[in-house]
C-alpha cells in the first residue's frame, strides 16, 4: 500500500505544475489585471489635474476682480484726494467684491495712505479707517512694486529707488480655497491672494 502523505505530495506537485502551465498559456485576464494596476495611477493624475484647474480658476476670478478694481482706480484718479478718497475706496471695494464669488474672503483698499476700506465677505461688513488728509500727499514706490507709506515727498520728484513720487491705490483681496493636494504655489495658508498697486496720479 502507498504512503498517503507521499501520494498527496505527488498530486500537489503535479497540480501546481499544471496550474502554472495553465497560467502561462492563458492570456484572457491579462488586460483586466493591467487595467486594475494602472487605474489608480490614472485617477491620481486626473484628481491632480482637476485640483490645479480649480485653484487656477479661483485665482483667475480673483485676479480679474482686482484688475477691474485697478482699472476703476485709474479711470477715477482725480478722486485720489482728501475729499473723494473715501467714496473711491468704497466703489473699488464694491467692484472687487464680484471676484469673491461666495460668502468668504477679504478685501482691503487703501487710497494713498488715507481712506481705507476693509471688507469681510463672511459678515458682509465694510470697515472704513485712515486719515483722509493723507490722500493729498505723495509717496515713493519701492523696488518690489509696493509703496512704503513712510515720509511724504514732493509730487513728481525722483525717489531713491528710482521711481517717481505720486499718489497710489493699493488693493489686496483674498479668498479661502481648500485644495485636494498641495497648493502648487497658488494657495498659501488656505487662501488665494492677489495684490495690486496703481499709480493714478
Amino acid at each position: 500500500m502507498r504512503n498517503p502523505s507521499r501520494l498527496c505530495l505527488s498530486l500537489l506537485a503535479g497540480g501546481a505544475r499544471s496550474f502554472t502551465d495553465f497560467l502561462r498559456r492563458q492570456k484572457a485576464g491579462v488586460s483586466a489585471v493591467e487595467f486594475a494596476l494602472v487605474t489608480p495611477v490614472l485617477l491620481v493624475i486626473l484628481a491632480g489635474t482637476v485640483d490645479i484647474g480649480g485653484s487656477l480658476k479661483a485665482k483667475f476670478e480673483l485676479s480679474s476682480a482686482v484688475s477691474a478694481g485697478s482699472n476703476y482706480a485709474l479711470l477715477n484718479g482725480d478722486k485720489v484726494n482728501s475729499s473723494g478718497g473715501s467714496a473711491l475706496a468704497g466703489n473699488i471695494a464694491t467692484v472687487v467684491t464680484s471676484g469673491l464669488s461666495g460668502n468668504a474672503g477679504n478685501i482691503q483698499v487703501v487710497v494713498n495712505n488715507g481712506p481705507t476700506i476693509a471688507y469681510d465677505a463672511s459678515t458682509s461688513k465694510a470697515t472704513q479707517s485712515g486719515t483722509a488728509a493723507n490722500a493729498d500727499l505723495c509717496y515713493c514706490p519701492g523696488n518690489s512694486g509696493t509703496v512704503a507709506w513712510s515720509t511724504p515727498v514732493a509730487c513728481a520728484s525722483i525717489c531713491s529707488a528710482g521711481g517717481i513720487a505720486g499718489k497710489f491705490v493699493t488693493i489686496a483681496a483674498s479668498k479661502p480655497y481648500t485644495p485636494l493636494f498641495g497648493g502648487f504655489g497658488i494657495v498659501t495658508n488656505g487662501n488665494i491672494t492677489v495684490n495690486s498697486v496703481v499709480q493714478p496720479q
